[in-house]
């Protein structure tokens, strides 16, 4: 692929990721706009001080799942105590001691950094990380320890504040959790019944939507559900079982030939919107009289996945292992360290600079080193582009409104609107994809820092002026940092993404085992096919960042081809895996061992002759096909 051509589409996905809606982001960007206004107004009646930040919080807590938000409220709202804590023993220790300031700053960065990077705590160790050393640094403006408590105080207050926000907002408007599983497999089985009476490009591109983002937040927010009987048992168990189904069915149709009858396709898309119907009521599905299909195992598979979704299941679907806390890689992979120091090392000189110089002002530079960190460099430099075009977008819309509306305004309901309107849009852009969901947070930032500077309307543009500069300060310190102390490309992170997909595999081949029934055995092949897709999704989003890779460290093209083709070589062996599950142990025993060879990352392709073609060719069921899949992943692997 020429990079011009890579370049134009990425473009074309962000316009789609800004312009385009999608079911539940108007209801999503309003909620959020309307917390961080209550916040707004709570700060101004109240007189808590950095109503910015609490109603920057929000953005990380106002979830689509009002359960979900609302258990995130009350973890974050523990977890502030605990930090304050935590806070007052550091500052009772360092509050006459700059020197050990910043050794606490260090170690506990060092520890959080490599607990985010290396365990299941992910981007939540650098806010905790940065919290802690965002406070320790202004004790240097503190002249003594009663002054310092009622700071860390403060902060509690201004933490917890729009946590209560979000609470109320969750308990009387947030859309319940059971009503998105129905919508998710409602809109499953539509989008399965439009591909059966319509085979186009976009009925299947819908499909294929569907099914290779896998499933686990869905199946994250059944959990929930369960865990806090949100809903009938009855109707939580066929929800439980209509996730697997539907999941199998969508599978089973994007392998199914372009020259099936039309008849059966139709009568098995009319089934299927009438099972969308009924979940979508909260109703169980009836019992169909089944057309006998034809001799062919993907419509066997269809049809099974049919008969599964009638009725109400005695029990839930059986689920795969949970991922432990700590990595497996998390004491030999010396990356985790790396992270840390350079994070760290990032943060604290961004913190001397702007000591030395006395410039308290673009202290946003330590934030950004914590907030914008992640393991590869085009990762890195991605979300960093995103940070300062961000920035720059929320700088604008906060002096725009400093210079036109703050001098018509006199009181909080007017502040309130202008919070309102300008938080919808930055929130319209934040729950979008991942690709430019990091501007929509910091346009947030940058607006609030800009128009909420007291407790009323504000005339000082300086304010904006000093974010943007700590902006680019720490972007140019967090760049250096990760691109001249072990660098690592982000073509690393995609042959990680294709080691846990195969790892998935392996474990897919192994089923059954000798201990579960025909049933389990059954969903814990469409559950690892799920963790497959998510897996692959990662794989191909990492490949997506290559254009925004340093010179020296970007892969050719014809190694990004590479793995593109290893990722569709994956998901075919995957859905002959779930079809056709005739796998045996020496088919286990092979994708094992690609598995720990990718682990290794096998030697990079150099380009600079044509790329290989290597083509994806549709599965078709069989035992033969999947011995076809797994070789061709072997000659990849191997270079060939």
């Amino acid at each position: 692929m020429r990079r011009a051509d890579s370049w134009n589409q990425f473009l074309r996905f962000t316009r789609h990721d800004l312009v385009d809606p999608f079911p539940g982001r108007l209801a999503q960007a309003w909620r959020i706009a309307l917390a961080c206004a209550l916040t707004t107004m709570m700060a101004s009646v109240y007189g808590i001080p950095e109503a910015a930040i609490s109603c920057y919080l929000i953005f990380f807590v106002m979830k689509p799942d009002a359960a979900e938000g609302s258990i995130l409220a009350v973890a974050l709202t523990v977890l502030v105590v605990m930090m304050v804590m935590l806070l007052l023993m550091i500052t009772r220790w360092t509050i006459d001691a700059p020197a050990l300031r910043i050794v606490a700053i260090v170690v506990t960065s060092l520890i959080l950094l490599y607990l985010g990077s290396a365990s299941q705590l992910g981007e939540l160790g650098g806010i905790i990380a940065l919290v802690l050393a965002f406070v320790l640094t202004l004790l240097d403006d503190v002249p003594f320890g009663e002054a310092a408590t009622r700071a860390i105080l403060y902060a509690w207050l201004m933490s917890t504040m729009p946590m209560a926000c979000v609470l109320a907002i969750n308990l009387t408007m947030g859309r319940k959790p059971i009503t998105l599983l129905r919508q998710t497999v409602a809109q499953r089985l539509l989008a399965c019944a439009d591909w059966l009476e319509h085979a186009t490009p976009e009925s299947r591109a819908c499909l294929r939507e569907q099914v290779w983002e896998g499933q686990e937040i869905s199946l994250k927010r059944l959990g929930m559900t369960r865990l806090l009987a949100l809903g009938r048992g009855d109707e939580i168990r066929r929800l439980a079982r209509a996730l697997q189904e539907s999941y199998r069915m969508a599978m089973a149709l994007l392998a199914l030939p372009q020259d099936t009858a039309q008849p059966v396709r139709d009568a098995l898309a009319t089934q299927l919107r009438q099972a969308a119907q009924a979940l979508g009521k909260g109703q169980a599905v009836p019992e169909f009289e089944l057309i006998p299909p034809e001799t062919s195992t993907i419509m066997d598979s269809a049809w099974g996945a049919l008969r599964d979704l009638a009725g109400t299941p005695a029990r839930y679907p059986a689920a795969a292992p949970g991922e432990p806390f700590l990595r497996p890689d998390a004491s030999t992979n010396p990356e985790h360290v790396r992270y840390a120091i350079k994070t760290t090392a990032a943060a604290v000189i961004c913190y001397l600079i702007y000591t030395a110089v006395q410039w308290q002002g673009i202290h946003t530079a330590m934030i950004t080193c914590y907030v914008a960190a992640l393991g590869s460099v085009a990762e890195t430099a991605h979300k960093l582009v995103l940070r300062i075009i961000g920035c720059l977008i929320g700088a604008a819309l906060g002096i725009g409104s400093i210079l036109f509306l703050m001098p018509h305004m006199s009181s909080v309901g007017a502040i309130m609107l202008l919070v309102f309107f300008g938080t919808f849009i930055a929130a319209w852009v934040a729950v979008g994809n991942e690709r430019v969901s990091y501007a929509g947070v910091q346009i947030a930032l940058a607006f609030l820092l800009t128009v909420l500077q007291g407790f009323g309307p504000t005339f000082d543009m300086d304010t904006a002026r000093d974010r943007v500069v700590g902006i680019i300060l720490g972007n140019f310190v967090l760049y250096v940092m990760f691109t001249q102390f072990w660098p690592v490309s982000v073509i690393q992170r995609a042959w990680d993404g294709m080691h846990q997909s195969l790892a998935h595999l392996a474990s897919m081949a192994r089923v059954p085992g000798v201990d579960q029934s025909a049933q389990d055995a059954h969903d814990l092949r469409v559950a690892h096919a799920s963790k497959v897709a998510a897996n692959v999704a990662a794989t191909r989003q990492a490949l997506g960042f290559t254009n925004f890779e340093t010179y020296r460290l970007r892969p050719s093209r014809t190694e990004v081809r590479r793995v593109a083709a290893m990722t569709r070589a994956v998901r075919a062996t995957s859905l002959h895996l779930l079809l056709s599950p005739a796998a045996d142990a020496a088919t286990a025993h092979r994708l094992d061992a690609l598995a720990r060879q990718t682990a290794q990352r096998p030697p990079p392709l150099e380009g600079g002759g044509p790329s290989p073609a290597w083509p994806y060719v549709t599965p078709a069921a069989g035992a033969n096909a999947m011995d076809s899949d797994i070789h061709r992943l072997e000659n990849l692997i191997d270079g060939h």
